[in-house]
């Protein structure tokens, strides 16, 4: 939760909800702010997040309170929205991890959410975070002069919070322009559509400030999976406004002119999760996504590579929208627990041709890990060695590299995470008894599938993919 730091700043402490530490929340040193700070695991990459809000685009100031006792500077990169704002920003030595300074960077923020990341270049690591400090620079609260007035809250919206919007459409992909704010009262909205998508994460807005926003949603009819698992929502195209205190001024919807399709084709890890608290990671992965490139999740909870190829409802319900340069990306391994090797690459193979013969280009995804720990390391289960001895995620690296396909490698990626949060901290990655009322060591969390959208986008980036051009 963030507080007011000055009449200007906006504190963001690193144990926060807004925040995320890839190592742990720590109190064992005096000095610090709120409840503690953030100890980043001593590795190149092990961040710390703030997801911070600004009234509209323009410059802001980043205030960041650290601590360095060690013996040599940490420098880290600046991540704005993925892309560098400062490359090997330097946090000198304080001189004990009790002296607490501040260290300023100025930088370019979007109107809305920002996710500033802070990722260390060498193994120390990071030196320890307390809070950053966002304040905006002379940014007007007012849209700018490129936005469209805001038309009022069409018929399609009732309810006060949340504001629940349905508009009466076809499956395809559409446009959507939202007007977030209000004239008279401040608001704090988030924004998700169909079943539990996440589009815009809570932003909070002053009293006159409108901003608009605008995206491409794919309306698909299920709407959730493509099977009908979970239920299969409501025909067209639903709106859900939450957050502590709504406010929408406007809300357009028209078709999309050939935006770049990102399709997903996977199981429950991925797929659209009806029903709370499952999430799957494609859920999320619409939220580090702008308007002209939209997500279209075919993933289906159960799935081998065998059944999604062969399913009806699935790959060949898929396949012919598929259009030249469109991306597909393709997550198999948890249900091919007694799958050979031979069957693994050929039912693979089949998708990648297919998807070639369309025009679009396919990309392997190897499985995220699951939470079996024998010690400090995960299990040969739990980063999928199959029953009959298979390493899902070798064949499909393997493959990558023989077909020339572009391989995101989200087993590796999954397993440093969870291994560097430890047996009993990445629990919250997971489902857990006494926060999701069941216990699930394979399915994700919202908080969990959203570190697995950061690694898959971290991939994409990795891989020079044509999404990048439209990450957030």
């Amino acid at each position: 939760m963030s507080t007011t730091a000055s009449a200007a700043a906006t504190r963001y402490e690193a144990e926060g909800a807004s925040a995320t530490c890839d190592g742990f929340i720590e109190s064992n040193h005096t000095g610090y702010s709120g409840t503690g700070f953030c100890n980043a695991n001593n590795a190149v990459g092990a961040a710390a997040q703030f997801t911070v809000t600004a009234s509209a685009a323009g410059q802001a100031t980043l205030a960041i309170r650290y601590a360095n006792g060690g013996t040599a500077n940490r420098p880290a990169d600046i991540f704005v929205n993925g892309a560098v704002a400062h490359a090997g920003a330097p946090f000198d030595l304080t001189g004990a991890w009790a002296t607490w300074v501040t260290k300023t960077l100025t930088v370019s923020v979007n109107a809305g959410s920002n996710n500033i990341r802070l990722s260390p270049t060498t193994a120390n690591g990071l030196p320890n975070i307390d809070y950053l400090d966002f304040e905006a620079n002379g940014v007007s609260p007012s849209p700018s002069a490129s936005s469209s007035p805001p038309p009022g809250r069409p018929a399609e919206c009732t309810g006060t919070s949340p504001i629940r919007c349905n508009f009466a459409v076809s499956p395809g992909n559409y446009t959507v322009t939202a007007w977030i704010g209000d004239r008279a009262s401040a608001g704090n909205t988030s924004m998700s559509v169909e079943a539990r998508r996440r589009i815009l994460p809570a932003v909070s807005t002053a009293a006159g400030t409108i901003t608009q926003y605008v995206f491409t949603i794919n309306v698909r009819q299920p709407e959730g999976q493509p099977t009908g698992q979970g239920g299969t929502g409501t025909p067209g195209l639903q709106f859900t406004f939450a957050g502590s205190a709504p406010k929408l001024s406007g809300l357009t919807v028209q078709p999309a002119s050939n935006p770049l399709v990102v399709y997903l084709a996977g199981d429950s890890t991925t797929c659209d999760q009806m029903i709370a608290p499952y999430t799957g990671w494609g859920q999320l992965l619409t939220t580090h996504v702008k308007a002209g490139a939209v997500i279209a999740n075919y993933a289906d909870s159960g799935e081998s590579s065998g059944s999604f190829l062969n399913n009806s409802a699935l790959f060949p319900t898929m396949r012919p929208l598929i259009k030249t340069n469109d991306l597909v990306l393709i997550q198999f391994g948890h249900n091919d627990k007694q799958t050979s090797a031979s069957t693994f690459r050929s039912n693979l193979t089949s998708m990648i041709n297919q998807v070639r013969g369309r025009g679009g280009i396919p990309v392997l995804v190897t499985p995220p890990v699951r939470r079996q720990f024998n010690g400090s390391q995960l299990t040969p289960t739990a980063l999928h060695v199959n029953g009959v001895g298979v390493n899902l995620p070798a064949e499909m690296r393997n493959l990558g590299s023989s077909l020339n396909v572009p391989v995101i490698d989200l087993t590796a990626k999954s397993e440093a995470l969870v291994e560097s949060m430890g047996p009993t901290n990445s629990a919250q990655l997971y489902l857990r008894e006494s926060v999701d009322g069941v216990t699930d060591n394979t399915h994700f969390s919202e908080y969990g599938a959203g570190r697995m959208a950061d690694l898959v986008v971290q991939g994409i980036r990795e891989r020079n993919l044509s999404l990048v051009a439209y990450l957030r």
